[in-house]
């Protein structure tokens, strides 16, 4: 199955949120809709400090969600 992971960062100097689609199935074969479910949680962690805008303390992880599928994320929320 097709998977998308989406998480929607917050800065906490207001109220400023983006969504952003972490990864999909066709870029890291071994994701899968559970795997993202029981273990997303660390991998956006992972990500979050690799990443090069959102790695600083100003940014947090609000929420992430698995989608079935293809998602396209929303620019602001």
């Amino acid at each position: 199955m097709f998977v998308t992971i989406v998480a929607v960062l917050c800065h906490f100097s207001g109220h400023d949120c983006t969504e952003v689609a972490i990864t999909n199935s066709n870029l890291d074969t071994r994701l899968t809709f559970q795997g993202c479910l029981t273990g997303g949680q660390a991998g956006l962690a992972q990500w979050k400090s690799a990443h090069p805008i959102y790695r600083s303390d100003d940014w947090h992880i609000a929420r992430f969600k698995c989608v079935p599928g293809l998602y396209v994320a929303k620019a602001r929320i």
